[in-house]
């Protein structure tokens, strides 16, 4: 099982209008996130242990503003 959190994150007002365009966009099937079972222990693993596969992605937004 793989947990992930997400603990402090913020959405500012200068934020919202990309949020927005976020939300509106298509979703994508989830991708298939696969470690290599052969692997025993966690210190054991290197980066070839891991795969993402099917992993689709859209238009990548920049420029978003940072807090300051």
């Amino acid at each position: 099982e793989l947990v992930h959190v997400i603990a402090d994150a913020h959405i500012y007002d200068r934020h919202i209008p990309i949020v927005e365009e976020l939300l509106e966009r298509s979703e994508y099937p989830a991708p298939q996130f696969v470690l290599n079972p052969e692997v025993e222990d966690f210190y054991d693993f290197v980066p070839t242990d891991a795969q993402l596969i099917d992993y689709k992605c859209g238009k990548i937004v920049r420029d978003i503003p940072v807090a300051i």
